[in-house]
């Protein structure tokens, strides 16, 4: 099942005219990073709704400096239930990786993360009752409360590349247990990361 607060937050932003410029510019940033997004692309639903997540939860804004999670939790402050606002910082909190279909639960589909080998047993089976066990995918979970959902997109890996991506998440695990655990004040302020 899909996190309704992230939902609402994708209306929120596409019927905001404040934030149109601004979305076709990390448009690009995107496509240069993760390639052309093109209509007639088979899964151009998956990766527009991919750019979205990333614009919305990870991306700042230029003139703000905020991302536009941020920027929304921010502007309502003063006018949402605390309650929801609190489901709304929680997205904050997203994680976003390579995950693998474990197993299907009573109403749930437990997951695990590729990098960090957590399992998250996420709300609902209709994006996954379709997958075989063992399936990869990039999609980003969300917490809300105690329960765990997933993003508006799957981005399905082919089983024949299956072994390739499990030896280069493993090369990230192994250099990440290498990495240190603080970075100099100048090296993590000086946009050289």
């Amino acid at each position: 099942m899909e996190s309704r607060y992230l939902n609402s937050l994708l209306h929120y932003i596409a019927e905001n005219d404040r934030f149109n410029a601004e979305m076709r510019e990390a448009k690009q940033e995107f496509e240069q990073m993760a390639g052309a997004i093109l209509e007639s692309d088979r899964e151009y639903i998956a990766r527009i709704n991919s750019f979205h997540n990333w614009y919305i939860l990870d991306r700042p804004l230029g003139a703000k400096g905020l991302t536009p999670l941020n920027y929304f939790i921010d502007y309502n402050a003063n006018t949402l239930p605390e309650s929801e606002l609190t489901h709304y910082r929680e997205l904050r909190a997203n994680v976003h990786s390579v995950f693998e279909l474990g197993k299907f639960l009573p109403s749930k589909t437990r997951l695990r993360d590729l990098v960090t080998g957590k399992r998250y047993d996420v709300e609902g089976t209709e994006h996954t009752q379709f997958l075989d066990k063992g399936a990869l995918f990039n999609t980003r979970v969300f917490r809300h409360g105690a329960a765990y959902y997933v993003s508006n997109y799957f981005l399905l890996h082919p089983p024949v590349v299956a072994k390739l991506i499990r030896a280069q998440v493993k090369k990230v695990r192994e250099g990440s247990s290498r990495a240190p655990k603080y970075l100099p004040y100048s090296a993590a302020n000086s946009g050289e990361l």
